[in-house]
């Protein structure tokens, strides 16, 4: 588990990861994939999945009990995952 630790100071309040995607996007787009990883856990909890043959994937948990699953693209952005499909 990977948890706060991250220097990125905002008053920016991170409930639900995945409807609050966008400005989430927006608000981290100048860091790399490490510093956004960063950032998320100092606003709940993350645990990581690795598997053979897939990218390293996250899995975020809010302080209020919302959860995401993700990992990056070749380009360092976002790509959750849904019940049956991945999205932006």
């Amino acid at each position: 588990m990977i948890n706060g630790g991250c220097q990125v100071q905002s008053d920016f309040v991170l409930l639900d990861l995945v409807s609050q995607r966008h400005a989430v996007r927006k608000y981290l787009r100048d860091l790399d994939a490490d510093a956004k990883v960063k950032w998320i856990a100092s606003h709940g909890t993350i645990r990581t999945i690795d598997h053979p043959g897939f990218r390293l994937t996250y899995v975020f948990e809010s302080r209020l009990g919302f959860t995401a699953g993700f990992f990056f693209d070749d380009s360092g952005d976002f790509v959750f995952i849904g019940d049956h499909h991945t999205f932006k």
